[in-house]
C-alpha cells in the first residue's frame, strides 16, 4: 500500500469513528426517537425537534420526533417506561412531570422508579402578570389590592394542573392572598381575559410574558425565578417584591427507561450538554425565553425529587384535591 493510499485508509477510518463514537452504547439498526407527550407545535414539540436534528448530526444517525399527546403527558411517561432500555427512546417531559405525582393518586408509572434522568434541560422565568386596569405596579401592591378586594381577586390559568395553574397557587398560598382560580382551555384565553381585567392576575412563560408587556395589553410586575434572569435583567423578582425565596419556573428535562444502562446514560448525558451547550442552541433558546440548565444525571434527579416535594407541599396548601 502507498502511503497516500495509507492516509486515505486512515482518514476515512478515523472519520467512520467520529461519526460512530457517539452511538456507542446505544444499538445500530433502531431508530432513536425523542417522545414528547404532547401535540405537535407547542413548545415542547419546537424544543424537541431542535434536540432531536442536533442529536442526529452528532450521532450520525436518524433521531426523531414522536408525539405521543394526551392525559396531561401520561400517555407518552407510559410509552417511554414501557420501551426497551437501551438508549433509543428518550423522554422530553414539560416540568409537568413533577407536578403529576402531587395531582394523581394514581399513575401507572413511578416517574422516580421508573424513569432515570438524562439532564435537566432548559429553565425559563415565568412572568407574574397583571391587568393594566389594576392600580397595582409591583408584588407588594398586588398584595395589598387583592387582601383589600378579596371579592375582586381572581387568577387565569391554561387549565386545572398545568404549571402555570401550580405556579400561580404557590404565589398566592406564598403571598397569603385571596384569588379564585379561573381555568381556560389554553393561555391565549387567559390572557384575553386578564386584557379585559375579568381575571388580575396570571402567571405566564416568559417569552410570551415579555411581549405582551412590552405592546403594552398587560403589566409585567415582576419574574419568578429567585433570581434575575439574563433574558430580561430589568424586570425585578418576586423575591425582592417582598415574598423572600419564592423560586418557580417553567423547565424541561430528557429521561429514558430506568434500566437504561449506565454508560448509555453518561453517552445521552454528554451528547445533550454539548448541544445544549453550543452557541447556536444558547441563542435559540434565549429567542424562546428560556436558558440552558445542561446539569449531570445525578443533579437532574435531584431536581425532579425536590419539584415533587414542592408540589406536594403546594397542592396540599392550596387545599386541591388529586384526582
Amino acid at each position: 500500500m502507498t502511503l497516500q493510499r495509507r492516509h486515505i485508509v486512515l482518514a476515512t477510518a478515523l472519520f467512520a469513528t467520529s461519526l460512530g463514537a457517539g452511538a456507542q452504547g446505544i444499538p445500530a439498526g433502531k431508530p432513536v426517537r425523542i417522545i414528547v407527550p404532547y401535540a405537535a407545535g407547542g413548545t415542547s414539540d419546537i424544543l424537541g425537534r431542535k434536540l432531536a436534528q442536533s442529536l442526529g448530526e452528532r450521532l450520525g444517525r436518524s433521531v426523531i420526533v414522536d408525539n405521543r399527546a394526551g392525559a396531561g403527558g401520561s400517555i407518552g411517561t407510559e410509552a417511554t417506561v414501557r420501551s426497551d432500555p437501551d438508549g433509543t427512546t428518550i423522554l422530553l417531559h414539560s416540568g409537568a412531570i413533577g407536578t403529576e405525582p402531587a395531582l394523581k393518586r394514581q399513575l401507572p408509572y413511578d416517574v422516580t422508579r421508573d424513569l432515570t434522568a438524562v439532564t435537566t434541560a432548559v429553565q425559563g422565568p415565568f412572568a407574574l402578570l397583571v391587568s393594566p386596569q389594576l392600580p397595582v405596579k409591583n408584588v407588594a401592591e398586588l398584595i395589598a389590592y387583592a387582601k383589600a378586594n378579596p371579592a375582586r381577586m381572581n387568577f387565569g390559568t391554561p387549565g386545572m394542573g398545568t404549571s402555570v395553574h401550580l405556579a400561580s397557587e404557590q404565589f398566592k398560598v406564598a403571598a397569603g392572598i385571596p384569588g379564585e382560580h379561573v381555568p381556560y382551555k389554553g393561555a391565549s384565553p387567559a390572557l384575553a381575559a386578564l386584557m379585559a381585567n375579568e381575571v388580575q392576575f396570571v402567571v405566564d412563560p416568559l417569552a410570551t410574558a415579555k411581549k405582551l408587556a412590552e405592546s403594552g395589553k398587560v403589566r409585567a410586575i415582576a419574574v419568578t425565578t429567585a433570581k434575575r434572569t439574563n433574558l430580561w435583567p430589568e424586570m425585578g423578582t418576586v423575591s425582592e417584591g417582598g415574598l423572600s425565596g419564592f423560586d418557580s419556573s417553567v423547565w424541561y428535562g430528557l429521561y429514558v427507561p430506568s434500566k437504561t444502562p449506565a454508560e448509555t446514560v453518561r453517552l445521552l448525558n454528554t451528547e445533550f450538554v454539548a448541544i445544549l451547550k453550543s452557541t447556536d442552541m444558547v441563542a435559540w433558546l434565549h429567542d424562546q425565553g428560556l436558558e440552558p440548565v445542561a446539569d449531570t444525571s445525578e443533579q437532574s434527579r435531584q431536581w425532579l425529587a425536590k419539584d415533587i416535594q414542592r408540589w406536594k407541599a403546594v397542592v396540599h396548601a392550596a387545599g386541591i384535591q388529586p384526582e
